[in-house]
């Protein structure tokens, strides 16, 4: 009988083992979902920008989902993303954030490129406690959003940059500004400059402004030519940038064109009027960036394209927010928040980062120019 006892004991004990084992290997291997709502102008002239946000969003998540997801609490995290287009407008990406958040249930969103846009998403983020990541968005009026963060440098130290970049590369020439006064990223970025350039002893000899519907810009343009100007800042969108070019050029002005991280190379690089002209970058192709070249080759066999800035950017906005959540092992938008306040530097493509206690990465800025229909680093302004 003990004989007996000892072998039946022996094959309990295995049963038990297995279908312990088995529960936890089902535990282990169940999964949920890791909802990402992604605000992207898909549509209207701008339809461009929001697919290079969308691209990049789906390939950093195809990354993760391939790697496994994100585990905690046991259980495999699979990304989901919930696009949703803006318009390129601030009510409706107001509307579709809250949506996200109403009925997705998303526990954070990215995208919402452009400050106007950002600024609406902000506000909605912040009202329900979800997390905000945009690739870029300059304006210094987000930094107040407690859960809002960026990838790209504020408009102050993009104007600094450039302020410093004009009085040592430029030798200091004098500077004509003809920004939009409705948008928040062209005024405040034409301030920010003015009042760097003139502090320390650069000259700006018109300081123009048009309304958001203006196509015609030559009574701002004769002024600024008549003042004397040798370079003409425009810190504005690349549909409005190339309408003041050829009117400027049309007029007859001939020094340099300058703008802000708003021009996008992909529509500007080819054309005549912007040869040699000068304006802030984030990441260009060939940055000697630790994993920046694997990036670039991999996102090219996975996608069929050479990666924009822009989802060079977005890129670093999803796979930052990743290690945030692996941080925080919880998919709640507040944990989220916390952890990406606190985590150490993420490593990106772009540069190496810190998200820092109010949102603002400490980001050096590149100086681009446009050389023989080709993009070049022409300097690095060290913020740090």
């Amino acid at each position: 009988m003990n004989r007996v006892h000892a072998v039946l004991l022996i094959l309990l004990t295995f049963i038990a083992l297995v279908v312990l084992t088995g529960c936890s290997d089902k535990k282990k291997s169940a999964a949920s979902e890791l909802k990402v709502g992604v605000v992207a102008v898909t549509s209207g002239e701008l339809f461009r920008k929001g697919n290079y946000i969308v691209t990049a969003a789906r390939y950093a998540a195809d990354k993760i989902n391939k790697e496994g997801g994100v585990e905690f609490d046991d259980v495999l995290h699979f990304v989901k993303l919930y696009p949703a287009d803006s318009g390129g407008s601030s009510e409706i990406a107001a509307k579709v954030a809250q949506r996200l958040i109403e009925k997705n249930k998303v526990s954070v969103i990215v995208g919402g490129a452009g400050s106007e846009v950002a600024l609406a998403v902000a506000e909605v983020c912040e009202r329900y406690s979800v997390p905000f990541i945009t690739p870029v968005a300059g304006t210094n009026k987000l930094t107040s959003y407690k859960y809002s963060f960026r990838v790209c440098y504020t408009n102050a130290v993009q104007g600094e940059a450039l302020a410093q970049f004009t009085r040592k590369s430029l030798q200091q020439k004098p500077v004509g500004i003809l920004y939009s006064s409705g948008s928040p990223y062209s005024a405040e970025l034409a301030r920010y400059f003015k009042v760097d350039y003139e502090r320390d002893g650069g000259k700006v000899v018109a300081y123009e402004s048009y309304t958001a519907g203006d196509r015609g810009f030559n009574k701002q343009l004769k002024r600024i030519i008549e003042s004397g100007a040798q370079i003409l800042f425009l810190p504005n969108n690349t549909k409005k940038v190339q309408l003041q070019a050829a009117q400027a050029r049309k007029r007859g002005f001939k020094g340099i064109l300058m703008g802000g991280d708003s021009w996008d190379p992909v529509d500007l690089e080819r054309n005549p009027l912007f040869a040699n002209s000068y304006y802030t970058d984030h990441w260009i192709s060939g940055l000697p960036i630790e994993g920046s070249a694997e990036f670039e080759n991999d996102f090219k066999k996975k996608t069929g394209a050479e990666p924009t800035e822009l989802e060079a950017l977005t890129y670093d906005a999803m796979m930052s927010m990743f290690m945030a959540i692996k941080v925080a092992k919880s998919a709640a938008p507040v944990a989220i928040h916390d952890a990406l306040v606190d985590m150490p530097p993420y490593h990106g493509v772009t540069g190496n980062f810190d998200y820092n206690n109010n949102g603002d990465p400490a980001k050096d800025v590149i100086i681009s120019t446009i050389r023989d229909g080709h993009i070049e680093v022409s300097d690095i302004i060290y913020t740090k």
